[in-house]
């Protein structure tokens, strides 16, 4: 893995033509965590960017930076020492480095050799998240903002690893991610709303503040000069940075932009916007002032004529990322549909698209065929797993907006779907329609779906905080339970489906409710929010994960709380037990997962670290030798117990 990216390059280049399936799927045992074996996914796409001689592609992920061979797509390697999210990335200009920044509880920037692929240096421990990077003209200096301590700006000695300087704006809202470093390090800018904070971090102090109009903000970024200010949100406004005056105004994007940047010699802005459309401007300089910006074509446009050149194949979801080459020849697009496409910027023209990237993890089932593992991802696709072959079956569910939850059958063949608005769909995977829609009564968007294991019924719990049931045959409403007051943050089924488990965020109160005798409920007082919920095998126990680490033990029949434990640092977010009961697993907030004990509840070895972030999901293999996590990352890893029960023995 530590061999010459250059050398690899060449080998590469002579032996694409002539590279087996087996060879292309080796990157799912790349850089996994100890105790896994497989990993299917790449990881929710964050960020992209172009090596300077435009040989190398670099993507962000949930779980580290993928490089990829630019002209072929290829797979060249996995840079990550600990599963993390990498949020931010940006070559030095000698192009020998790699900057990757993003949340990570010890160092929150890494510096990456290219050529030996080895982690050279890391800096900023204990400053929360880094949203942006931007190396100083000389690469001797390295810009970072982050905002999830408040606005932090630092520049940091590249050599040294060492802080120069450090500057704290004082901001109460923000627009998460949004955020921008001028190429000169002189200034830098976030978003909280419809406003524009733009920070002087010489004097340290708040420049200028920019009315955005009525839309909130989603993308910003500065000319390659740092004289002008672009601001993305249902229209584009370009702005003087010295004065804060507006210069211009783009329109024509029917939805908010989420991705600007500007190529490096300045004349050419491409933006993104939520519909998946790409737009090219041609920001000409004369003199002092800038002419008014035209609109050079749409590379992805919906609505131009099938003649034009530019109109090629379209991303179906919001664009997450654009980055040109250093010659500014060809673009890169990173979308919420999980691919990353090539263009030309001349022509218009597709030269590659490379996919396998997943948003998060929402559901996983092992299918009743004993080898089938179904997963559901957030932007609307369903991958059916072959967990022998690693074959995998990609299904697309058309809808407009990010999935919030699903829910599988047991054969798989249907899908529950909740999403923003008030209804849930049921989907049949075999032939790609609709089975149902049931209308709902919730107040709020729809974010857990449940079937009940004999798949007769279906429980939806939403952000207003009702639980409905529904016949799943009939299509007909059972009833509506209703006693939490907040967001539904926690549903599960006992076993024989005759009670459904629920909690809420920001309550303490966990409520089963009898489904037979409907109005019959027992509450169980908790200390903290439930992040999980899960009944034992046999339903006399159920079991909450909570935000302060502590996982409790209740007894279904009286209500009465039977044992306190304590897991990993981090909220408790998703549980699991093995078919055969000798194995609870846990997961949480921070990408760990735990084993324990059902007889002792006693730890079985040491947690593994496996996901870049939250896990989502936990599913166990019929013959319990198996675990699946999936995780906020977009990752799935594949766990083999006996292995790891072995060797913490």
């Amino acid at each position: 893995m530590k061999k010459s990216i250059r050398l690899y390059i060449v080998l590469l280049s002579i032996s694409s033509l002539f590279l087996s399936n087996g060879f292309a799927q080796e990157y799912t045992g790349w850089n996994l965590p100890e105790g896994a074996s497989t990993r299917f996914g790449k990881g929710k796409i964050n960020d992209v960017k172009f090596s300077r001689d435009g040989t190398l592609l670099a993507v962000a992920t949930h779980i580290g930076v993928w490089l990829y061979d630019a002209p072929t797509g290829a797979e060249i390697l996995l840079l990550n020492n600990k599963p993390k999210s990498v949020r931010t990335i940006v070559f030095s200009p000698d192009g020998k480095t790699l900057a990757a920044g993003g949340r990570a509880p010890e160092n929150a920037i890494q510096l990456w050799d290219i050529d030996t692929s080895t982690q050279v240096s890391a800096m900023g421990k204990g400053i929360g998240s880094v949203g942006v990077l931007a190396f100083s003209e000389d690469g001797k200096t390295l810009a970072s903002v982050g905002s999830s301590r408040g606005l932090q700006c630092y520049v940091w000695d590249v050599d040294t690893g060492l802080e120069v300087s450090h500057f704290k704006g004082q901001q109460n809202h923000f627009n998460f991610g949004v955020l921008a470093i001028s190429p000169n390090h002189r200034f830098f800018a976030s978003a909280g709303g419809n406003k524009v904070f733009l920070w002087d971090a010489e004097t340290q102090t708040l420049k200028h503040t920019i009315e955005g109009g009525n839309d909130s903000v989603w993308a910003l970024t500065f000319s390659p000069d740092s004289k002008t200010l672009v601001v993305g949100s249902a229209t584009i406004r370009l702005w003087d940075v010295e004065t804060g005056t507006q210069m211009s105004r783009l329109d024509g994007h029917t939805r908010s932009v989420n991705a600007l940047t500007f190529a490096p010699d300045g004349k050419t802005l491409a933006s993104g916007d939520a519909n998946g459309e790409i737009r090219l401007w041609n920001i000409a300089a004369g003199g002092d002032q800038l002419t008014l910006p035209r609109l050079l074509g749409s590379i992805t446009g919906k609505n131009k004529p099938r003649s034009d050149k530019r109109v090629l194949t379209e991303h179906k979801r919001h664009i997450e990322a654009l980055a040109f080459t250093a010659d500014g020849t060809t673009l890169v697009s990173a979308s919420r549909d999980t691919t990353i496409r090539l263009w030309d910027v001349d022509t218009g023209n597709l030269h590659l698209t490379i996919e396998g990237h997943t948003e998060a993890i929402k559901a996983l089932r092992f299918l009743e065929d004993g080898k089938t593992l179904a997963s559901a991802n957030s932007d609307g696709t369903l991958r059916l797993w072959n967990t022998e072959t690693q074959d995998q079956q990609f299904i697309s569910i058309e809808h407009r907006w990010a999935a919030l939850d699903f829910a599988f059958s047991r054969d798989g063949k249907t899908v529950a779907l909740g999403y923003p608005g008030s209804n849930v769909r049921l989907w049949n995977t075999d032939t790609g329609d609709d089975v149902t829609i049931f209308r709902t009564a919730h107040k709020g968007y729809i974010n857990h779906v449940k079937f009940s294991p004999d798949d007769k019924t279906l429980a939806s719990g939403s952000r207003g905080g009702t639980v409905e049931l529904w016949d799943v045959q009939s299509h007909q409403r059972i009833t509506t339970l209703r006693g939490h007051t907040n967001e539904i943050w926690a549903l599960a089924f006992s076993p024989d489906g005759k009670t459904v488990a629920t909690a809420a965020l920001g309550e303490t109160i966990i409520v089963l409710w009898d489904v037979i005798n409907i109005g019959r409920k027992t509450g169980l007082l908790a200390e903290h929010t439930t992040g999980a919920l899960v009944f034992s095998p046999d339903g006399k126990t159920v079991v909450s994960g909570h935000r302060d680490r502590r996982i409790y033990l209740w007894d279904v029949a009286t209500g009465k709380q039977l044992l306190t434990f304590t897991g990993e640092a981090g909220s408790v977010t998703a549980f699991a037990f093995s078919p055969d009961g000798k194995i609870l697993a846990s997961g949480n907030s921070n990408g760990a997962i735990q084993l324990w004990d059902p007889s002792t509840y006693t730890p079985i070895g040491d947690p593994r670290i496996g996901h870049g972030g939250l896990v989502n999901e936990l599913a166990f293999s019929p013959d319990s030798d198996t675990l699946f996590s999936g995780g906020l990352d977009g990752t799935i890893l594949t766990w083999d117990l006996e292995k790891i029960i072995h060797e913490d023995k």
